[in-house]
């Protein structure tokens, strides 16, 4: 049994760390700030790109980002350390802590368990910053009681506990509770039983309106690839479900913290990293990774989104590993990916620098010039192609990104790359048979998805696209 556990291997050197984060820089433009530790030492803590570009100020390691959902496990923290307080219960319910809202209602029967597990029932706000929720609703500003009165309805969408669905709304909820209970403001209590506790003295909430010394400025990027500012979202909307603003010294502090008792004791720590539903805990995700070398490792882990930021903290109690990273141009699959790579480098994985995105050469080729532009450009890369990502995951990416922003001939380009480079696989030609769908070339996308099926019978989308193709299909077409 021990054989298959994750054993103590000597971490890699604070060189060969950063080797792997430059080449994630070089190579993919990172922008923000990283930290990488086992136990009390830190091997890597490290800031790339800027913090303000029209003003060249390049970003810092004490530098500030808002961390969005990643306020969730602190929030989670200080919901388990009142509920360890006997000021709130795990079966506590909406009817009964705010029943102004919801007694006598469908949703009166949601526990503050559910809440912290999204396993509510309840709908939540859009999950897409382009619906037009954001654009008008998302820019006024809000008591969180008229929030959640206005936003967060006393309907169910399935009943209690019955399916995870991820929910902002569940964990906005929270904060009012937690207010509630407490005859404080959410700020007062993060402030007084997380912040101070665990010495994290360059967080707060986010309010839009104090001016906070370091904050690094939020970027995105159109499909063309230039850097503007992201839209405007008013921080009210966010409170406990993505409001926190932090450092990377300040959540190592907070992840030290855990460990002791200053936050939780040892009970509710792991009362709150047991999962609950589809790999979830109380605000956590809770997962078993395997490493390379067979092994099993646990990993804690939570990543946060909001409009100009990206974050993502991962931790693994088996050696106390931590990683951090907090990121200012919205570089959400890329500091996924550095994240992932370097917990696993940080267990034994050997490592291997990032290479080029294929993203990064390609969307602004076809956005300024075109189709055959594009084409050309992979096409011509010869024995250069070896120096990007060319997997079968980055061409699938590729292509939905095309897809989604509707640009449907270059979706099919890319997706028949992946079909070219890998035609064992049942999902390029799904992806394909979609894209071909999506274009209008119905019996090109009929012979996509029945390859699809070859490969893989039990491919349910296939199933189901031409399930509903057949159901679509004009009297008189053919069916081959």
């Amino acid at each position: 049994m021990c054989s298959a556990v994750a054993l103590a291997k000597q971490p890699p050197t604070a060189d060969e760390l950063r080797r792997l984060v430059d080449s994630y820089a070089d190579h993919h433009g990172f922008n923000g700030t990283v930290l990488v530790a086992r136990g009390d030492q830190v091997l890597l803590r490290a800031a790339y790109g800027q913090a303000n570009v029209e003003w060249a100020t390049p970003n810092r390691v004490e530098g500030r980002y808002r961390v969005g959902s990643l306020s969730k496990p602190l929030v989670a923290t200080l919901t388990m350390q009142l509920i360890q307080q006997g000021e709130l219960r795990l079966e506590g319910t909406l009817g009964e802590y705010l029943p102004a809202l919801y007694a006598g209602t469908p949703a009166a029967a949601v526990t503050v368990a559910q809440l912290l597990s999204h396993t509510s029932g309840l709908a939540d706000i859009p999950g897409r910053y382009t619906d037009p929720w954001w654009q008008t609703a998302a820019r006024r500003s809000y008591a969180p009681m008229d929030f959640a009165r206005e936003w967060i309805r006393p309907t169910l969408l399935e009943n209690p506990g019955q399916q995870w669905r991820y929910n902002n709304n569940g964990f906005f909820l929270l904060g009012l509770l937690i207010e509630q209970a407490t005859g404080r403001s959410l700020a007062d209590n993060l402030q007084e039983r997380i912040f101070a506790p665990a010495d994290m003295a360059s967080s707060g909430l986010f309010n839009g309106r104090s001016v906070q010394e370091r904050l690094a400025e939020g970027y995105t990027r159109t499909a063309e690839g230039t850097l503007v500012h992201p839209q405007w979202i008013d921080p009210s909307v966010s409170f406990a479900a993505a409001g926190i603003y932090s450092t990377v010294d300040d959540l190592y502090r907070f992840d030290r913290a855990l460990y002791g008792e200053r936050l939780l004791n040892h009970d509710t720590r792991r009362k709150m990293l047991t999962v609950q539903a589809s790999s979830y805990g109380f605000g956590w995700n809770v997962d078993d990774w395997t490493l390379p070398d067979g092994a099993t490792l646990q990993v804690v882990s939570h990543t946060g989104s909001v409009p100009g930021y990206q974050s993502y903290y991962l931790r693994s109690e088996s050696h106390e590993d931590c990683v951090i990273i907090l990121d200012n141009f919205w570089q959400g699959s890329l500091v996924v990916a550095m994240g992932q790579d370097l917990m696993e480098v940080l267990n034994g994985k050997p490592m291997q620098p990032a290479k080029r995105s294929l993203d990064d050469l390609l969307t602004p080729i076809a956005y300024r010039q075109g189709l055959p532009a594009m084409a050309a450009a992979y096409e011509g890369l010869g024995p250069r192609r070896d120096d990007y990502d060319h997997n079968e995951k980055a061409l699938n990416a590729l292509g939905y990104k095309f897809l989604r922003a509707g640009r449907k001939d270059e979706a099919v380009r890319v997706f028949e790359w992946g079909v070219a480079a890998y035609p064992g696989s049942a999902n390029t030609h799904d992806s394909l048979g979609e894209a071909y769908r999506a274009a209008g070339r119905l019996d090109e996308a009929r012979k996509s998805y029945q390859t699809a099926l070859k490969l893989d019978p039990t491919s349910q989308s296939a199933h189901a696209a031409l399930k509903e193709m057949e159901a679509d299909k004009q009297p008189g077409e053919s069916s081959d």
